[in-house]
């Protein structure tokens, strides 16, 4: 049996105060990634359920394999209890603030703290539930709906960010503690979870060119390529690899592309492509167009909804779904394993001081991987082509992936490898990649040829589909997963067609991961010494934002359902339009939240919340009730009687991508906090981001370098320190 790289360490990862609904994924992810590496994690939970959660069963597949530990009004003395002899505590609901880091440091000095705290930004705090936050940061308005106006986001990228974001918090105080012997503490919040998911949306440059202008100032490209079959199915078609699109035009007869795909993307020529593929598909069933269409490198992948990817061949072969007594869950998503060699002494560091990176990753999840390792403090080389990453021409996408590295431009087509890929295979500590199966081997960075000159390195491979399986060797991308996830279809409401979201979130998810592989990797080495291989996927990242929804037999169990109309999922946890066409967003947890919404709105309204959705698509008696009422008086008033009465409301902004923006790089208290990195980014001059969504102390961060480098900037430089 293989010993993960976290064999021994106790985590205990407390949820008490917490909807599973409002903040589930920040409550329960960690420990799933914590214990996939080997970790013994204790969930510690409410005996008694929030009123917002009953009926859903999301927690039996989260909390698979962990102990559970459910608590009363004792729950501060268990905790204190079991962070006695833990390695890791993460701590997310009210105990996050009551159990402070001093008070669990006089209790344990070797203590690893992490914390998702309260959201703040300059408008004030905001309850920590997902659509609240989501709101407050304006994404409801950066999803393309089925009607005008903001829609409710399926996806909770408040949570699931402040979750990866906390699990890279636990494994690099494990990593440091390897050398000092000391804990320390890590803090974000569900707000800066929405950053780190959406760095590719989130920042803003002084001078655009046409790609900024698609993703950092519009909504991304105007066809989603999601296509109705005759059997109501639907399947995703992408084209991203080389020759792939004009492999598929050719395929269904269609005219030929003189621009290309991006630029047609850009332009808006693809229009009337679009309208005619959607009559080509509708002529066959879904299952016919995935056979005819197989195995080409211009993508068709089905749409599917979440969970009914548990079921797929490749998905059981790789071991992505796992069997847990009655049901079938989400299998291991992060696999790092030894291959041997020696054991190094481990010297002192803050965090990443010291650790050498070398970055042969593109397009996003890959370079978001040694991005997060740098804002660690890690010295990131970013390597690519003499002509240039692929996306130069694609700011937004390269700025989310490449701030503080380094950049060495060297040819690895060349029938013989350069020399200074020898020597920086043996400088670097890790080696990352997410090259497409089968093409490091070719070009000359696949695991074997760095093991060669350097036996004690991290090799880490991020890739589409997994490194083996039916389709391992295929392109993947972020849409392609949203599609495989069921993140599409779940967007999209019941009934209506999938909704892609225009984020790379799931690309940015993945990156994140692969920072925790090898986090853990780093902790593997220094504590056992050794190289270590480290494997993730698109497919599992994108699986892992929708892991709530398992299988009870063949059945999917899916959790909460989203509205035809995409409000929400039940009248306690939705948006409502009000009397002057403004939106608030409303999220009553608990009876005595639902209690005070009864009194400020003189409803006739049960007396406790009525159960989330789970199979119709429909709004629901109350919902029309509360519809109703709240379109007889403005969104403002609105929400001023509901904060007075105690009810969690927040104001839905109508804003544009631009004022999107603005709220985010332009908030004085995400600045003071070090959310926002400014710098200037050659042709395109000022430029913002967000970042540092990881605050940790008690020691201040690591010294890091600013901004992104130019081609082959550091290139004669790295080589010189190679070799040496």
């Amino acid at each position: 049996m293989t010993v993960g790289p976290l064999a021994g360490i106790r985590v205990v990862e407390v949820a008490v105060g917490v909807s599973d609904v409002g903040a589930g994924l920040a409550a329960h992810l960690p420990g799933i990634v914590l214990r996939d590496l080997g970790a013994h994690v204790t969930h510690v939970r409410d005996a008694q359920r929030p009123a917002l959660d009953a009926g859903l069963e999301m927690h039996r597949a989260w909390d698979a394999g962990k102990d559970v530990v459910e608590v009363g009004d004792d729950a501060a003395a268990v905790v204190r209890g079991l962070c006695a002899d833990a390695d890791v505590v993460l701590l997310v609901g009210p105990l996050a603030e009551a159990l402070t880091y001093d008070e669990l440091a006089a209790l344990n000095p070797a203590l690893v703290q992490v914390r998702v705290e309260t959201s703040r930004d300059a408008l004030g705090p905001v309850p920590d539930l997902d659509l609240l936050v989501a709101a407050r940061a304006g994404v409801l308005t950066q999803i393309r709906g089925h009607r005008p106006g903001p829609v409710f986001p399926d996806l909770n990228v408040a949570s699931a960010g402040a979750a990866l974001v906390a699990t890279v918090g636990a494994l690099a105080g494990l990593v440091e503690r390897a050398g000092t012997g000391r804990g320390g503490w890590f803090a974000t919040s569900l707000l800066d979870g929405v950053h780190a998911l959406l760095p590719m949306i989130t920042g803003r440059v002084e001078n655009h060119s046409g790609a900024t202008r698609l993703l950092w100032e519009r909504q991304g490209p105007g066809e989603s390529l999601a296509y109705r079959c005759r059997d109501g199915g639907y399947v995703q078609l992408w084209f991203g690899a080389k020759g792939a699109y004009e492999a598929f035009l050719e395929r269904v007869g269609e005219p030929p592309s003189a621009a290309g795909y991006q630029a047609e993307l850009i332009s808006g020529a693809m229009a009337d492509r679009d309208l005619r593929w959607k009559e080509l598909f509708a002529q066959k069933d879904r299952d016919e167009w995935l056979t005819e269409l197989a195995g080409q490198d211009f993508r068709c992948e089905p749409v599917w909804w979440p969970g009914e990817a548990l079921r797929d061949a490749h998905v059981r072969e790789v071991g992505l779904a796992v069997a847990h007594d009655e049901i079938t869950t989400l299998g291991p998503i992060v696999r790092v394993t030894s291959t041997g060699g020696s054991r190094a002494p481990v010297a002192p560091s803050r965090l990443l001081e010291g650790v050498r990176i070398l970055d042969l990753s593109a397009y996003l999840a890959g370079p978001v991987a040694a991005r997060v390792l740098a804002e660690l403090g890690a010295d990131v080389v970013k390597v690519e082509p003499p002509t240039g990453d692929v996306h130069r021409s694609m700011e937004p996408m390269f700025g989310a992936g490449q701030q503080r590295k380094r950049a060495v431009a060297l040819d690895l087509k060349n029938p013989k490898p350069p020399d200074g890929l020898t020597r920086l295979f043996a400088w670097a500590d890790v080696v990352h990649h997410n090259s497409r199966v089968g093409l490091a081997e070719r070009l000359g960075y696949d695991e074997p040829a760095v093991r060669a000159a350097n036996a004690d390195a991290i090799y880490c491979h991020a890739s589409g589909f997994g490194p083996t399986g039916p389709r391992a060797t295929l392109p993947a991308n972020d849409q392609l997963m949203q599609a495989l996830a069921g993140i599409e279809a779940a967007q999209g409401g019941a009934g209506n067609p999938p909704t892609y979201l225009v984020w790379g979130a799931v690309d940015v998810a993945s990156g994140w991961l692969s920072a925790c592989g090898i986090l853990a990797a780093l902790f593997a080495r220094r504590t056992r010494g050794g190289g270590q291989s480290v494997d993730t996927s698109l497919l599992g990242g994108a699986m892992l934002l929708k892991s709530g929804a398992f299988l009870r037999g063949d059945e999917v169990v899916r959790g909460p359902v989203l509205d035809s109309a995409q409000t929400g999922y039940g009248a306690a946890y939705r948006i409502y339009r009000c009397a002057d066409d403004a939106w608030l967003a409303l999220a009553a947890p608990d009876v005595s939240s639902w209690s005070a919404l009864v009194a400020a709105t003189g409803a006739q309204l049960p007396v406790s919340p009525p159960a989330l959705r789970t199979s119709t698509g429909h709004a629901d008696d109350v919902e029309r009730t509360l519809e109703a009422v709240f379109a007889t008086r403005p969104r403002d008033a609105w929400v001023d009687a509901l904060r007075t009465a105690g009810v969690p409301v927040e104001p839905v902004p109508d804003l544009d991508r631009t004022g999107f923006i603005e709220r985010a790089v332009g908030d004085e208290v995400n600045v003071s906090l070090g959310r926002v990195h400014v710098f200037s980014w050659g042709e395109r001059g000022r430029t913002e981001v967000m970042g540092g969504a990881l605050r940790s102390g008690p020691e201040p961060l690591p010294p890091r370098r600013e901004g992104i480098p130019g081609l082959g900037e550091h290139t004669a430089e790295v080589l010189a320190e190679a070799k040496a």
